[in-house]
């Protein structure tokens, strides 16, 4: 998958997302962390482009629903829907999907991601990865395409105990947080990432517009957050993108900016509903 391609990668697993733990696997804070069970809607926007990226506009909206607990495992579907128009006029609309499950001690990880342009599919990437704790007891295997695994470092972690460790972190009052993280997007990479968590504040920005269950966000406690996401391979030391986000103390995420270099989109949180989940 080409840098740029698309605007999933970077969300807050969450998010999915983004909207993304950041504590090693196993560590009894983040596995004590339950985060609540919601959907968030955040419309997207061109915040700037640079000449080489070719593109004369951008908008859409991204859909995050995460739901689970650690007992039953979390469930994480995503939708992200852009519509770009390049320097010449040319539109193309990309609509990425995706959908994953993760064990609630995040040994285990389920994940389909699907891409179309235009209406078409053009990509699915799909498989399982697992870890058992050990240095090298950690790998994927893709159902599509085909035959395709990669092996992953024995510590990495996967997309929800990301987020449950970097909340964790923040209420511990960390700053600099560091993981391999596996987000079940591409075949052929993990990332090494950085997290630097800012002081905490009282929620702002996006939630002051917010109605319905988004209003409990108001005065909630929250931190600024910037994520960076690097290639293991890559010795010139520069992030392949990074994402700035307000994070809430129950992991809810607002006021995104997801930074690919040459392109920079807001996301703009302007929906929230709460999810009633069992309880363990």
């Amino acid at each position: 998958m080409k840098r740029g391609c698309t605007a999933l990668r970077g969300l807050p697993f969450v998010a999915r997302g983004v909207l993304a733990g950041l504590i090693l696997a196993g560590a009894s804070p983040a596995n004590a962390i339950e985060l609540a069970s919601h959907r968030a809607v955040y419309d997207l926007e061109l915040e700037r482009a640079k000449s080489s990226a070719d593109i004369g506009g951008l908008n859409g909206r991204m859909v995050l629903e995460w739901v689970g607990s650690s007992c039953e495992g979390y469930t994480l579907n995503q939708r992200l829907v852009t519509q770009v128009a390049d320097t010449d006029g040319g539109v193309m609309v990309r609509d990425v999907r995706l959908s994953s499950w993760e064990s609630g001690e995040g040994e285990h990880f389920r994940f389909e991601l699907q891409q179309f342009v235009n209406g078409t599919l053009a990509e699915t990437v799909s498989g399982e990865a697992t870890r058992d704790g050990t240095r090298d007891g950690a790998g994927a295997v893709f159902s599509q395409p085909p035959g395709t695994k990669l092996a992953l470092p024995g510590s990495v972690i996967f997309p929800s105990e990301f987020v449950r460790g970097l909340v964790s972190a923040a209420l511990a009052g960390r700053s600099l947080e560091t993981a391999q993280v596996f987000e079940g997007a591409e075949t052929d990479r993990y990332f090494e990432v950085s997290s630097f968590i800012g002081k905490e504040r009282r929620g702002a920005g996006d939630v002051a517009t917010l109605t319905g269950d988004g209003k409990a966000l108001v005065g909630k406690r929250a931190w600024p957050v910037q994520v960076s996401y690097f290639n293991v391979d890559d010795q010139q030391g520069l992030p392949d993108y990074q994402v700035s986000y307000q994070m809430f103390e129950d992991g809810v995420s607002s006021d995104m900016l997801l930074d690919y270099g040459d392109l920079v989109i807001k996301g703009r949180l302007v929906e929230l509903d709460y999810i009633t989940v069992s309880p363990c």
